[in-house]
This record gives C-alpha cells, sequence and structure tokens, in this order.
C-alpha cells in the first residue's frame, strides 16, 4: 500500500544534512516548503479576517473620540455607541432613494447586508457592545498612541457597554414583577380568610 502520510519540513531535514538536488528528498523537501507556506498564509488569511473587525471597530472610536478631551463621559460613550451603529444610515437612505418612484424593486444584496449588520450591532449592544474604555485616561492615551497594528491589541482594555434604555426596561420589567407577586400573594392571602370563613358558615354568600 501506498504511504500517503504527509511529512514536514522538520522531518525531512532531520533525516538529511545534505541533500542533492536532483534527488527524491529534495523533491520531497521542496513539497514540503509548498505545504508549509500554504498552511502558513491559510493560517494568516483566518486570522485577519476574524480580527480585522474588532480593529476596523476600535480605529473608529479612536478618531470618534474628541481628541480635546483626556478620557470620555459614560454619556459620551453611549452617544458614540449609538452613532457607531447608526454610521451606514445615510449610505442606506441614498440606496433606498436610487429606487424609481412607486416600482416595487428588490432590496440589493448591499442593502440586505448593511441592514442585517445594523440588527446584528442593535442586539450586541443590548446584550453587552464591545468597545474600547474609553473613560480610561491611560488607556485612552494607548488607543491613541496605537497605529492600528493587531499584534498590539492586547495593550488596549476592552469593555462591554449595554443599552441604557434596556436596563430601565429591565428594571421595570422586575419592579412589575415583584408588584405582580405581592398582589398575586395578597389574593391569596384574601382567598384563604374566604375559604376559612366559609368552613365556619356554610350558608355564608360572597357579594362581589
Amino acid at each position: 500500500m501506498p504511504n500517503n502520510k504527509k511529512k514536514t519540513l522538520k522531518q525531512i531535514k532531520k533525516k538529511e544534512s545534505v541533500i542533492h538536488p536532483s534527488s527524491r528528498k529534495a523533491a520531497q523537501l521542496q513539497r514540503a516548503f509548498l505545504r508549509k507556506d500554504r498552511l502558513d498564509k491559510t493560517k494568516l488569511r483566518r486570522y485577519s479576517e476574524s480580527v480585522r473587525p474588532i480593529v476596523d471597530r476600535i480605529l473608529w472610536f479612536k478618531y470618534a473620540l474628541d481628541d480635546s478631551i483626556p478620557c470620555a463621559t459614560k454619556a459620551d460613550i453611549y452617544d458614540l455607541i449609538e452613532m457607531y451603529i447608526s454610521r451606514n444610515d445615510d449610505e442606506l437612505s441614498k440606496i433606498k432613494s436610487l429606487k424609481m418612484n412607486g416600482a416595487v424593486r428588490p432590496k440589493t444584496v448591499k442593502e440586505d447586508l448593511i441592514e442585517a449588520l445594523k440588527l446584528k450591532e442593535q442586539k450586541e449592544y443590548i446584550e453587552g457592545f464591545e468597545i474600547p474604555d474609553l473613560m480610561n485616561a491611560k488607556n485612552v492615551k494607548i488607543l491613541r498612541e496605537w497605529d492600528g497594528d493587531p499584534n498590539s491589541l492586547s495593550r488596549i482594555k476592552l469593555i462591554r457597554v449595554e443599552d441604557p434604555k434596556n436596563a430601565i426596561d429591565l428594571k421595570a420589567t422586575v419592579a412589575n414583577l415583584k408588584k405582580m407577586k405581592l398582589n398575586k400573594g395578597s389574593d391569596k392571602s384574601q382567598g384563604e380568610k374566604t375559604t376559612k370563613a366559609m368552613e365556619l358558615d356554610p350558608d355564608i354568600i360572597i357579594k362581589n
């Protein structure tokens, strides 16, 4: 049976110190070099695809923050996030305005992508939107010195910020649940009193 096991560059180099250019080993070494190069390029492409979006986001916040202030307030951060999520609204409006008056036309691919991205980011904002910590002056200084290199991304502290409107809605929901629970407990208590009264006097009539 043929041996299809792929040998690594390290394994081939380890076997022979001197390899003849026309030998079978030289061809094997060349294949191993090409395979390593292909794997390295694939790994780099996948890394770039996964890191690029967060790099672009951090750069946006870096340039959006007013240079005249050492750091942002919480209100500033909320405004910046809203601006970031709405950053493609003008482009979306232009795409929609190009449609024929009164005519029904299908959405373009770009229109679908922009709308899907905005929905995704709005959902992330509800759960916790990841941005650089702009309320930390030291972190802002590091951010302003950063040139966008993904390799030094770890120097920048990131935080998650939740939509304050969602927090207000959550508090209101919790308050309503507590109120419902109290009302339920009160109704239960009243029901127990009525049942006890009926046990004492079966002829009792309950009037609304």
